[in-house]
């Protein structure tokens, strides 16, 4: 997961020229992404936002009361 890195590195954002905070694992070539606190504040408030909480009604309780209004 993010761990805080004690590497002297700059963030990996596209335009962000400060120092990296933390960092985490990726396949490929790079094996590591580092990100300084402001970029891993905005990810993290964009994760939020687009998360949708999903229905607590389940698949089967939903079809039972869908077939009994028809």
């Amino acid at each position: 997961m993010i761990t805080k890195t004690t590497y002297k590195t700059s963030c990996d954002v596209k335009n962000c020229r400060n120092t990296a905070d933390y960092c985490f694992e990726t396949k490929g070539k790079m094996s590591r992404t580092y990100l300084c606190k402001e970029c891993l504040a905005k990810i993290v408030q964009f994760g939020t936002q687009e998360t949708k909480v999903k229905s607590v009604v389940n698949a089967v309780k939903k079809a039972m009361t869908t077939t009994i209004k028809e």
